[in-house]
C-alpha cells in the first residue's frame, strides 16, 4: 500500500485515477511512495545505492500512479539524459560490410534499456585528423547531450577523443575497456603470430587488410614484436600491404610460395584474403597445414566451409559490447548525485571479458620442420 500521508497536495486532490490522467511528475511519485525527489531519481536512473524497500515503493508508486520519465525533462531539470553514445568510425564505402556491427547494436540495445537507458549512435568521417575528430566528438556530444560514450575500435585507441572526454567530465568506455594502448593484450596480430610460433613456425607472412589503415598499423606491430622477441626476421621479408584486390592478393601468395625460401605460416587479416590464399597454395599442390598453416585475423562463416577449414581469431563483438555498455552506465552511476536517504552498498561494476578466442580448425598444424623432429 501506497503510504496516503506522504501525498503532495496535487495528489490529495486527485483520485489515482485523476492523477494517472494529469502531468504526473517526480515529486508525486517520491510523495506517494514516502522517499525523497533523490530516491525516486536514483530508482528512474538504476543507481544501486538505493534500499531494496525503497526501490520497491518507488516503482510501486510509478506503476500506480502511471509515471513516465521524459529525457527532455531530464535534460532541463539538469539530471541525466539516460542515452548512451556509441561512437564509430564510417567505414570506407569500398569495403565489405561488416555484419559485426548490426549485432553489437542490438545486444547493446538490449543491455542499455535493461538498465533504463536509450542507445544512441554516431558515425565520425574517416580519414579525419586528431583534432577534428575530436571536434566531431564534441559536436555529436552537444547535439546529444549523453551520460557516457562508447567508442568502438579503432576510435578507442584515439588520444585526442579521450582527451575530449576527460574533459568534459564525461564517463567513457571502449570494448576493451578504456585506455587500449597499442599493443596490450588483444592483439589480433600479436596473438595469431604467438600461436603459430608455438607450433615451431619462424617463417610467418602477414597479408594486411586494404580497407583498415589504422587497425592494421597496430596489429602489424604487434605481429612484428611476437616475431622478434623470437628471433625471426621473416616480418622483413614477407609482409604485403596495400593490395589493391583479391587478384593481387592472389599474385602476392604465388610469389611467396613458390620459391624454397617461404612462409611456412600466413596471418591473414581478412576471412576473403585468406580463402585466396588457400586457393593459391591448392593451385601450387601445397597441402594445408602439412606445408602451410593459415589464421585469419576475423571469423566469418565461409571460413568453416572451406576445405580444410581455416583457422581464425573470434572476438565476441555483441558481448563485448553489452558488457560495455553495462559498465558505462555503472560508471556513471557511481558519479551520480550526492548521498542521502535510503542508501544501499554499490556493486561491482561487471568484469572484462576474454578478448580473443582462437578457432583452431584443420588449416594449423604444426610447422614442418617441427613436424620432421617429433
Amino acid at each position: 500500500m501506497l503510504a496516503p500521508q506522504g501525498r503532495s497536495a496535487k495528489a490529495r486532490r486527485q483520485g489515482p485515477e485523476e492523477v494517472k490522467r494529469g502531468n504526473v511528475t517526480i515529486e508525486d511519485v517520491a510523495a506517494a511512495a514516502g522517499v525523497s525527489r533523490q530516491t525516486v531519481s536514483r530508482v528512474i536512473n538504476r543507481q544501486t545505492n538505493v534500499s531494496h524497500d525503497a526501490r520497491s515503493r518507488v516503482e510501486q508508486a510509478i506503476a500506480t500512479l502511471g509515471y513516465v520519465p521524459s529525457l527532455a525533462a531530464r535534460r532541463m531539470g539538469g539530471g541525466r539524459s539516460g542515452v548512451v553514445l556509441a561512437v564509430a568510425e564510417h567505414p570506407d564505402e569500398s569495403a565489405p560490410p561488416d555484419l559485426s556491427v548490426g549485432r553489437m547494436l542490438v545486444a547493446g540495445i538490449a543491455a542499455c534499456q535493461a538498465q533504463g537507458y536509450r542507445l544512441m549512435a554516431e558515425m565520425l568521417p574517416s580519414g579525419l585528423s586528431a583534432a577534428q575528430q575530436a571536434d566531431a566528438l564534441n559536436a555529436a556530444i552537444s547535439a546529444v547531450q549523453p551520460d557516457g560514450v562508447l567508442l568502438l575500435p579503432p576510435l578507442d585507441t584515439a588520444a585526442s577523443l579521450q582527451s575530449a572526454l576527460a574533459a568534459r567530465a564525461i564517463a567513457a568506455e571502449g570494448l576493451t575497456g578504456l585506455p587500449v594502448p597499442p599493443g596490450a593484450q588483444g592483439n589480433r596480430g600479436e596473438v595469431a603470430a604467438l600461436h603459430l610460433l608455438a607450433l615451431g613456425h619462424r617463417q610467418i607472412g602477414f597479408v594486411a587488410d586494404p580497407y583498415d589503415p589504422c587497425g592494421t598499423a597496430q596489429r602489424l606491430a604487434g605481429y612484428r614484436r611476437a616475431l622478434a622477441q623470437r628471433g625471426s626476421v621473416a616480418h622483413r621479408h614477407f609482409v604485403a600491404e596495400n593490395l589493391p584486390d583479391s587478384a593481387a592478393a592472389a599474385d602476392l601468395a604465388r610469389s611467396w610460395l613458390v620459391p624454397t625460401i617461404r612462409p611456412t605460416a600466413i596471418i591473414t587479416e581478412t576471412a576473403d584474403l585468406a580463402v585466396v590464399v588457400l586457393r593459391v597454395a591448392r593451385s601450387l599442390k601445397l597441402a594445408v597445414p602439412r606445408d602451410l598453416s593459415l589464421v585469419a585475423l576475423t571469423d566469418h562463416p565461409v571460413l568453416t566451409r572451406s576445405q580444410p577449414p581455416i583457422a581464425a581469431l573470434h572476438r565476441p563483438d555483441a558481448e563485448l559490447f553489452a558488457a560495455a555498455c553495462t559498465r558505462l552506465i555503472a560508471a556513471v552511476g557511481a558519479g551520480g548525485e550526492p548521498a542521502g536517504d535510503d542508501l544501499a552498498p554499490e556493486s561491482a561494476p561487471p568484469p572484462l571479458l576474454p578478448l580473443l578466442e582462437l578457432m583452431s580448425r584443420a588449416s594449423m598444424g604444426p610447422a614442418p620442420t617441427a613436424r620432421r623432429t617429433t
